[in-house]
């Protein structure tokens, strides 16, 4: 779930939460031996993908080579990728006419910001750089409001970056863009998507932990997924699960803090960065997981959910029920875990 990420940085895969797939074998519908698991290392981090195919097509080459395009585009951690030419330059305008997949997925981006009353935040790169999520942070850095405050200016979407239909044009010269949050979702569609052109209706995605799913697994039931518990600096894998949940044609992510961190002077500062205060956020939510029609929504919508909070996510589910989120959150009540879900 590359990278808006007002967490930004959700995504590498570390960063979230381990989804395992569950699909038991067994008589069914579809014959168990029908079904086709593809697995592989994309976007700095892995894939699964498993789909019914009467006929056996192998679509191995093709998911790679969506994935290759996709890292062209939008990989911060490509230095030759079309999002670091852009981020590496000073200010200047670009043609999208030959970058199909960058100006869906800034549009999409723009589209959560949005929505997300600008929780969800592609231009955070700057300042979560500055906190050192993206590498080694020195361990006498000391944040400075000054600083903090003068590069929130160069996170400022609206202002710093203009799309119209044709060109990307960056305002300010200390800008720049990360899909991270978002990307690894987007991918996931387009895999989706893929499927669907061939007639592929039966299947499970999931790429560094966000997923999409359709139609039925082997034993011809939804397919299902657990969602480990988010305890403090574990390993993907090693606890319990928090919960199975069973996806019937929906996409699913979600985004935590309780693996991303570091301390300065005994204090935990999460990986979350609050794109108003530019500060690391500071609330009890541990966990969002969350639950969509498309998986670039859901996995952007995660990340804007944890820079909110829990009561101001509540509120955010409560008056948008138009948008049909589907939500868990876990969070820590008094060093106890809690959850709240609407479905």
């Amino acid at each position: 779930m590359l990278d808006l990420m007002t967490l930004v940085v959700k995504k590498f895969y570390y960063f979230f939460f381990l989804f395992l797939i569950i699909s038991c074998h067994s008589n069914s519908k579809h014959s168990s031996d029908k079904f086709i698991n593809i697995a592989g290392n994309a976007q700095g981090t892995s894939y699964s993908i498993i789909y019914f195919s009467e006929s056996q097509i192998n679509f191995a080459r093709s998911f790679d080579s969506i994935l290759k395009v996709v890292d062209e585009e939008l990989s911060t951690y490509d230095s030759l990728s079309f999002i670091s030419l852009i981020n590496r330059n000073n200010d200047t305008c670009y043609s999208l006419s030959n970058h199909v997949l960058f100006s869906e997925c800034f549009s999409k981006a723009i589209n959560v910001y949005k929505v997300s009353n600008k929780t969800f935040n592609p231009a955070l790169y700057p300042i979560v750089n500055y906190w050192g999520f993206y590498g080694s942070k020195n361990s006498n850095f000391k944040p400075d409001s000054l600083e903090v405050d003068s590069l929130l200016k160069a996170c400022e979407l609206e202002s710093c970056f203009y799309l119209d239909e044709n060109n990307l044009c960056k305002l300010n010269p200390l800008s720049k863009l990360d899909f991270n949050a978002i990307a690894q979702g987007y991918s996931v569609d387009l895999i989706a998507d893929f499927l669907d052109e061939n007639n592929i209706n039966n299947y499970l995605i999931e790429i560094g932990g966000e997923l999409r799913a359709k139609g039925k697994n082997s034993r011809n039931k939804f397919w299902t997924v657990g969602i480990d518990k988010p305890i403090y600096d574990s390993k993907p894998g090693e606890n319990d699960f928090q919960e199975i949940i069973p996806l019937n044609n929906k996409s699913l992510a979600t985004s935590g803090n309780y693996r991303k961190f570091y301390s300065i002077n005994g204090k935990r500062y999460a990986h979350t960065i609050d794109p108003f205060t530019g500060y690391p956020v500071n609330h009890h939510l541990l966990s969002a997981t969350v639950i969509a029609d498309e998986a670039y929504f859901a996995d952007a919508m995660a990340t804007s959910f944890m820079v909110k909070g829990l009561e101001d996510s509540r509120k955010f589910i409560a008056n948008n029920k138009q948008l049909g989120l589907k939500v868990l959150f876990v969070y820590d009540s008094l060093g106890e875990y809690k959850e709240w879900k609407n479905y």
